[in-house]
């Protein structure tokens, strides 16, 4: 399986777990300048998803910079190869939590 294909289906993992919380998730064609926009009752996440890669110090700083304009906030979902689960980090405060 190729690298876009596991990202791809990542980005599918990443939708399915939001959808599964009530959240209306648009998936961005062409993953720019986000991969997801997740809605919920005035609750915006634009969330960049990376598989088994990591995000430039210019990908962060512009996602900072689209989540300020749209009063969104910017997440970060990654996962290694053959990890369980996924990471999501707040890329404003840092903070994160593994999700299963």
């Amino acid at each position: 399986m190729k690298q876009y294909e596991r990202g791809r289906r990542f980005e599918w993992t990443v939708r399915s777990y939001f959808e599964s919380l009530g959240f209306v998730v648009i998936r961005a064609a062409a993953s720019k300048p986000v991969d997801l926009v997740v809605l919920r009752g005035g609750e915006v996440f634009l969330v960049e998803c990376k598989y088994n890669t990591g995000m430039t110090r210019r990908e962060k700083e512009r996602m900072l910079e689209i989540a300020e304009k749209a009063g969104a906030i910017p997440l970060l979902a990654t996962k290694k190869k053959g990890e369980r689960g996924f990471r999501l980090t707040d890329l404003k405060t840092g903070t994160s939590k593994h999700v299963r």
